[in-house]
């Protein structure tokens, strides 16, 4: 690493400290060293000399306490520092900084790798839901990715195209519309829910994003766990669009109403039905043999050694597998550039392009359309970002900047529109990925996009012949590791009688009625294709019953406290003037004498009239028992 402090000391006795400040926050101490500058010197403080030692050992303390605090803010980028401070001798000593930066991110730079070419066929299945060509969820990935990571979104959280989105433009695409097709309107869409996500960082959805219900957190990602594995079995079926049909122009215009009463199961959706399986059937099992191992290297090589990733172990073994076995014998599988490949011509093209003939914005039925999707795009991407943050949040031990991920993500959607993609949100799966991948940083999220965008425009020659059984296998893989497994055994405690459940451990013992909201959730999340949308509106509803709840819970607890005070303030005055009496009786009637007013105590006379004070007054002033 590339820890450097430097101090500065002039003439006069004074002494200069400061900071160099990165991209992502302060990342490293440094100084001003005469009139050169290092970085983005900034908070550069002058500090007086010290008139004694212990002063001086006290700031230098303060110095290094402040260090420590920057460092471990930005410990992600202290590589970064070894390109600008000191300033490189020659071309040698900056290659060689370089390399040291590289094989300190090399983790990070695998991971974007890895997720990169997981993304490619996930987002063309996600395409294929929506009834959309595949550029537009690809160009979705690459911009999101950059643009979160740039603006500051969540470290290791990775946004592309998501399959409840591509449910809810699905019924876009086959809506009749008027002067122009349906899928002209996606820009817009995507545009305007960028638009409201923007915004709502500034109303508090961050922090709700970050707080979600618990039982509505656990039910959606045991939801998704299970529609990212029925996805899995689109890759065994047979594409179904040609290359003329991959293109914008070639979308046909929908004829359904805006609005329709049946709806989309969700999991035939994913799962695919109608699709027929590849043929012959011994090339279907050698895929699911293929799919089988890549699974089990995925999960079981970490437990042995952690020295080379599993999914890149994963993805080798099942290419030597294909190219070198199952080829040689006549077993073809299909590979990434059967499922529509990742070559994306002009990834770099807008909506401002010929291709595009976009609806007129002067039209009341344009806008109808635009604000109605728009709203129900946004609410369904919130709720998936805000599963995926919680996720993440719980991975890294963690909690995200809510207001941050918001807010890029509705700045990248409103790219997204522009560059004519179908918008992006947290996704739970590829997170994981990166998670166990090591790629926890910002870093690797920017690098995920770059990746994805590099093999779009050069890479997709070699990217192509990667075999869909081994990202398949590694998503099982994925899916298998962030179910909740233990909510699925608080499903069958909760049909124990009381006495039993009191036995249990308490991350078994859950209360029957947040068990029932999970399965509620689930349930829809696998047959509603608006769920997100529904889930949504139940989200803030219970948030905002929930915060009003706080509210009063802590003015009645305020409440409390202050009559515990009082009540606790009059115990301790009964309690000293019980004590007094027991100790100086006081006098009874005629039977008394001078003795009897005038206790004696070690030999000093007393007036009792002393203790007559409560705890209070008694600390402020102490009782006298000198004689008199």
């Amino acid at each position: 690493t590339c820890n450097m402090s430097t101090s500065y000391n002039s003439s006069n006795g004074s002494s200069y400290t400061g900071s160099v400040r990165g991209q992502n926050g302060v990342i490293s101490t440094g100084g001003s060293c005469e009139d050169e500058e290092y970085g983005d010197v900034s908070s550069v403080k002058k500090m007086d000399a010290p008139a004694s030692t212990a002063a001086y050992t006290e700031q230098q303390e303060q110095a290094q306490e402040q260090t420590n605090k920057v460092n471990s803010l930005c410990a992600d980028f202290n590589y970064f520092i070894c390109l600008c401070v000191p300033r490189a001798s020659g071309p040698g000593d900056m290659a060689g900084r370089l390399g040291r930066w590289f094989w300190g991110q090399s983790d990070q730079f695998i991971s974007s790798i890895i997720v990169s070419i997981s993304m490619i066929p996930e987002a063309i299945s996600y395409a294929l839901i929506a009834g959309l060509p595949p550029s537009f969820a690809l160009q979705s990935c690459w911009i999101s990715c950059m643009m979160t990571a740039i603006i500051g979104g969540r470290p290791g959280m990775i946004t592309s195209a998501s399959g409840l989105s591509a449910l809810l433009l699905y019924r876009l695409i086959n809506t009749d519309t008027i002067g122009a097709t349906s899928i002209m309107f996606v820009p817009f869409v995507v545009a305007f829910a960028g638009i409201l996500q923007t915004f709502s960082s500034f109303f508090g959805f961050g922090k709700l994003a970050t707080n979600f219900p618990a039982p509505m957190i656990v039910g959606m990602v045991n939801g998704l766990a299970i529609l990212a594995f029925a996805l899995q079995f689109r890759y065994a079926k047979v594409f179904p669009l040609t290359e003329s049909e991959m293109t914008v122009s070639a979308a046909a215009a929908g004829d359904g109403k805006a609005v329709e009463v049946e709806l989309t199961i969700a999991l035939f959706a994913y799962f695919g039905k109608g699709l027929s399986w590849i043929q012959p059937w011994l090339n279907f099992g050698v895929y699911l043999g293929e799919v089988f191992l890549a699974f089990i290297v995925t999960m079981f090589v970490p437990k042995l050694t952690t020295f080379f990733p599993a999914t890149i172990m994963a993805m080798l073994v099942v290419v030597a597998v294909e190219y070198g076995l199952a080829r040689q014998f006549g077993a073809d599988t299909p590979l990434l550039g059967d499922y529509g490949g990742v070559e994306v011509k002009y990834p770099w093209t807008t909506v401002l392009d010929s291709e595009y003939a976009l609806p007129s914005l002067a039209s009341w039925e344009t806008w109808k359309i635009v604000t109605g999707y728009g709203s129900a795009l946004f609410a369904t991407q919130f709720i998936e970002t805000a599963i995926a943050l919680n996720v993440v949040n719980r991975l890294d031990e963690s909690d995200g900047p809510g207001f941050l991920v918001l807010f890029g993500q509705g700045l990248s959607n409103v790219l997204i529109g522009f560059m004519g993609g179908m918008g992006s949100s947290g996704v739970v799966s590829m997170s994981v990925l990166a998670d166990r991948t090591f790629g926890t940083t910002c870093l690797s999220t920017f690098m995920t996009g770059a990746m994805l965008f590099i093999f779009m425009a050069w890479g997709y020659p070699i990217i192509n012949y990667i075999p869909l059984s081994a990202i398949s296998g590694i998503s099982i893989a994925m899916a298998c590791s962030f179910i909740q497994w233990r909510s699925l055994v608080a499903v069958f405690t909760a049909f124990l009688p009381n006495n039993q459940r009191l036995l249990l451990p308490p991350q078994f013992n859950v209360d029957r009625l947040d068990v029932c909201i999970m399965l509620v959730v689930t349930a829809a999340c696998l047959t509603v294709d608006v769920s997100a949308l529904a889930l949504f509106c139940i989200g803030v509803a219970v948030s905002t019953v929930m915060v009003c709840r706080d509210r009063g819970s802590e003015e009645s607890q305020g409440q409390e406290e202050i009559e515990d005070i009082e009540e606790e303030e009059e115990v301790e005055h009964v309690e000293v003037v019980q004590k007094q009496q027991s100790i100086y009786p006081s006098p009874s009637g005629s039977s008394g004498s001078r003795s009897d007013n005038h206790s004696n105590h070690g030999g000093c006379s007393v007036n009792p009239l002393d203790f007559m004070c409560d705890a209070a007054e008694e600390a402020i002033f102490p009782v006298n028992g000198g004689c008199v």
